[in-house]
């Protein structure tokens, strides 16, 4: 189900025009509907499916960290100065967050038969923390302050921080419950279930007029405190502009 939505997305999004202005998010579905057709060749409890899974995960969190950063570039484009901020925070953190797993496993001296796989897994579970961490930081920015985006822009990052929340979720459940299938089971089918809905978002939703369409998107329930938010944001944006000038 999933992949044939991913499909048709792909298509839409090139015949469109939509995948130039869009590049990391065609990349992610690409990179995506690539994981799963192979993932499909490969025999499950196989070394080579372990393998496999490790290229993959690897690839998968390669392309969502620039997606993550290009959110925070798209969400906060009429703040530049703000936005690079954000931008320079999540490549430094994520920099340091995957360098973690490293760090762990050079002082944990507690034997384990599979010393790489149990430091893939802790740098998987850290870096999906990490990224889900700042979608819930970009969240809670765009459902506080007044911020004016491109109806498609809002599609493209609620449809994202939605995949990739659920997949953090779906990852440290699996992770923690290993041993237990129908645990896995459960949090595969959920995940697919969510991953389908931003999927169909997508490709009912984002549009070639999309671009063009505007709407501001945070504390649309007061009208007279989100122009004050609205001047303070900016405010804050004039701020690092002047400290990047110095």
């Amino acid at each position: 189900m999933t992949a044939g939505l991913t499909v048709a997305l792909l298509v839409k999004l090139w015949s469109s025009g939509l995948a130039k202005i869009y590049k990391l998010l065609f990349c992610f579905l690409v990179s995506d509907l690539i994981s799963a057709v192979v993932a499909l060749a490969v025999p499950y409890d196989t070394n080579w499916y372990g393998y496999l899974y490790v290229v993959l995960q690897t690839l998968k969190i390669a392309v969502a960290v620039p997606v993550l950063v290009e959110i925070y570039a798209l969400a906060l484009e009429n703040t530049p100065a703000l936005a690079q901020f954000g931008r320079n925070t999540v490549r430094y953190v994520l920099a340091a967050a995957a360098l973690f797993p490293v760090a762990w496993v050079l002082v944990d001296h507690a034997r384990s038969a599979h010393p790489y796989l149990r430091a893939f897994l802790l740098f998987e579970q850290t870096m999906n923390a990490t990224i889900a961490i700042f979608l819930i930081i970009i969240s809670a920015f765009m459902a506080w302050f007044p911020v004016r985006m491109r109806r498609n822009v809002i599609l493209y990052a609620g449809g994202f921080i939605l995949w990739s929340l659920s997949r953090s979720a779906m990852l440290h459940v699996i992770n923690q419950w290993s041993g237990n299938k129908q645990v896995s089971l459960a949090a595969n089918c959920a995940d697919m279930l969510i991953i389908a809905g931003c999927l169909l978002s997508w490709l009912l939703g984002l549009k070639r007029e999309g671009e063009s369409r505007t709407a501001v998107v945070g504390h649309l329930w007061n009208r007279a405190e989100a122009e004050r938010l609205a001047e303070q944001l900016h405010a804050i944006n004039d701020s690092l502009e002047r400290l990047r000038r110095k």
